[in-house]
């Protein structure tokens, strides 16, 4: 018969060593569960839908399309500007007289303040292409008789409408020039002598403000459409003048 304390010798360090076995299999099996597989799926079984890889796998890279580059981004286009010039009025007015005379009595200074020889098209070339269209004589060759229209202003004036102050002004608000433009016209009816039997005259005006830095095109264009609402102002004024004083000459 063994002795207790020989079998206690024998026995405990091999049921200290199956212990030990044992936790670090639940141990390495607790692990392997909780850890995500790197490993490739097993033979027969699909991948599930939708499932990602992990995040510390490497996936093979898939060649992108080939793709055209990019057009380089066209200017932006400036919007062109119609410096037309509309036919303003109704039916030419036509005179008992044998010719008509149109006679440019404003001279342009050529010089600041004025500005209207800067314009595409000056006031001065389209009143006088204007009365040259829209008069006419009812009588040629009869006599010496004449309708003399005689455009006696066509300025474009610029003036400064506010001065800086000081350097807190000067950072907010901004100088600004304003242009006047102004029409004067007058009809004379002269008998064949040369005599004045009757005449009539109309004046108009617009006016317009800008910023001081303004670029020439746009100031160009702003000139134009002052222009085209003087007109607009003076035509009506002066064929109701012509058909209320000068009646008489009308055919």
């Amino acid at each position: 018969m063994i002795p207790a304390s020989a079998w206690h010798a024998r026995v405990a360090p091999a049921l200290i060593g199956a212990l030990v076995i044992l936790i670090l299999v639940a141990a390495q099996t607790t692990f392997a569960q909780n850890m995500p597989s790197l490993s490739a799926p097993q033979p027969g079984l699909a991948p599930q839908p939708g499932a990602q890889p992990p995040q510390n796998a490497t996936a093979p890279r898939e060649p992108l399309p080939s793709q055209p580059a990019p057009a380089p981004a066209a200017a932006a286009k400036r919007r062109s500007f119609d410096f037309s010039v509309p036919d303003f009025g109704s039916a030419p007015l036509r005179l008992d007289v044998s010719r008509i005379e149109v006679v440019q009595a404003y001279a342009p200074p050529q010089r600041v303040p004025n500005v209207e020889h800067r314009m595409i098209i000056s006031p001065l070339a389209m009143v006088d292409d204007w009365a040259r269209r829209h008069l006419e004589a009812a009588a040629p060759g009869r006599d010496d008789s004449a309708a003399v229209f005689v455009i006696e202003d066509a300025s474009v004036i610029t003036e400064k409408i506010r001065t800086r102050k000081g350097l807190i002004e000067s950072l907010i608000r901004e100088d600004s020039d304003k242009f006047t433009l102004r029409l004067a016209v007058t009809l004379q009816v002269r008998d064949r002598l040369g005599a004045t039997v009757g005449s009539t005259s109309a004046e108009a005006s617009a006016w317009r403000t800008v910023p001081e830095g303004m670029k020439d095109a746009d100031r160009s264009a702003v000139w134009h459409d002052l222009l085209i609402a003087a007109m607009d102002n003076l035509v009506p004024v002066f064929e109701a003048n012509t058909r209320a004083y000068l009646s008489r000459f009308l055919k």
